[in-house]
Order: C-alpha cells, then sequence, then structure tokens
C-alpha cells in the first residue's frame, strides 16, 4: 500500500499501488474506487465520512460518502502528502522543485504560499517536499528532504529549522497538537518539535530508517522502519 489513514477503529481508508482507493469498516477492506490516472501518494481522513486522496499526477479525489471523480489540481506535478485536520480545511505539498502547496476549502483548491527549501552545501539537487501534517488550519508543518522543516500559520511559512543532516533523504511528520509534532526519517531518527524548537535527536533505527509515524495525541506516538521495527513514544521517553 502506498498510504493509509484512519478517523478510529472502524473507519479507514488505504490507497494502493495499483491505484485502487480501499475502505475498511473495521472488519474488512473492499475496494471503493480507483484512480485511473496517477498513483495515490497521500490519504488523509479526518471523519468517518470525509477522506482526500492526492496522487503523484497533480490529482485529488475526495470522499464524502463515495469518492468523488478525480480533479487536476497541479499542472504537470506530483503530490508528496496531504493533512486535513477537518473536512473544510486540508494543505497539499507537491514533490515539484520548487515545491507548490495548495489549500483546500472542501470545496475547491486553491494554491497558497510555499516553504523555500535551501540546498545545504555540498548537497545535491533536487531538494523537495516530502510531508505535511496539520493539528488545524493555522498549525501545520511541512518538511523537505534535506532536513529543515517549516511552520505554516494560517498566511505564510517560517523559516526553515534543520532538524536532521539529510542529504536529499526521506521524512515524515505528525502533529497532533499546534505546539507538538514528532518527526521521522530514513536516517532514523526521531525528533520532536515542540513551539517551533526541535528537542534532542534521538538515532532510533540507524541501519534501516524510518518509514512513518503517527500521533494520535501529545503523549501517544508510533514510528515505524525497516525490518518490522517499531517505537512508541510515551511523552517522555521512546520505548
Amino acid at each position: 500500500a502506498e498510504a493509509v489513514s484512519c478517523s478510529g477503529p472502524g473507519s479507514c481508508a488505504a490507497a494502493l499501488d495499483d491505484g485502487t482507493l480501499a475502505r475498511s469498516d473495521g472488519t474488512s477492506w473492499a475496494p471503493s474506487t480507483t484512480d485511473r490516472d496517477g498513483i495515490p501518494k497521500s490519504l488523509s481522513c479526518p471523519t468517518a465520512t470525509f477522506c482526500v486522496a492526492v496522487d503523484d499526477a497533480g490529482g485529488a479525489l475526495t470522499y464524502d460518502g463515495s469518492w468523488s471523480t478525480r480533479v487536476n489540481v497541479d499542472n504537470g506535478g506530483g503530490f508528496a502528502s496531504v493533512a486535513c485536520p477537518s473536512p473544510r480545511f486540508c494543505l497539499a505539498v507537491t514533490a515539484d522543485t520548487p515545491g507548490t502547496v495548495y489549500r483546500f476549502s472542501g470545496a475547491r483548491w486553491a494554491q497558497v504560499a510555499a516553504p523555500d527549501p535551501s540546498t545545504p552545501r555540498g548537497g545535491s539537487e533536487p531538494n523537495v517536499l516530502s510531508s505535511v501534517s496539520c493539528a488545524g488550519p493555522t498549525a501545520c508543518v511541512a518538511l523537505d528532504t534535506f532536513g529543515e522543516a517549516f511552520t505554516w500559520g494560517g498566511r505564510s511559512w517560517s523559516k526553515a529549522v534543520t532538524f536532521d543532516n539529510l542529504q536529499n533523504g526521506f521524512a515524515t511528520v505528525s502533529c497532533p497538537s499546534a505546539r507538538f509534532c514528532m518527526i521521522v526519517d530514513d536516517n532514523g531518527t526521531a525528533v520532536t518539535l515542540v513551539h517551533g524548537s526541535t528537542g534532542p535527536r534521538l538515532r532510533l533505527a540507524p541501519r534501516s530508517g524510518l518509514n512513518a509515524v503517527s500521533c494520535p495525541a501529545v503523549t501517544r506516538c508510533v514510528a515505524v522502519g525497516g525490518k518490522g521495527l517499531v517505537f512508541t513514544f510515551s511523552g517522555r521517553r521512546t520505548a
């Protein structure tokens, strides 16, 4: 699967490698539509009756009891990530160079200001956006592929905050609140972002890297990596 998002124990959606979008009621999975013009790369489902999926060809689909037809949002580009804290607000970032950001109001998509990733000395291009997570319409964090994080305040992005020394790598973020986010990357590093400042860098899986993180609460995160590794965060330490 390319991505999965759950609003609760009995409501999940998943994007498969062949473009299929499937839904689960907590007991079984069933395909519900297929994106025939791209491969969905990211899903966000804030409620049991609403989801947004974005694909690698710049398209988006919304679920509101049934999936909509695909809408082409970004011409010539591909999405990397989407975050929807509510059905009336989503933010999606592309993997273009330079990265592009779109906001969804629940009715339509519109391009908004994008962060300005920089390429560190000795780094190689391209430096693109890789992930976004939102606790609310004025509290989002986006990551680039060179270890920088940017905070969205509703109209513009903050200056870059370095969270790791990535050189064109992958990172992902989960923000359960406006003041707290957890970042993991393919260096196997986990780092908190609290009020825009990074905490200690923890090398949890240096040999396999970390692929994804989900934080349902400030005191509860789960990160997964290669070789079947799973790490949990309790608000004080990882285990």
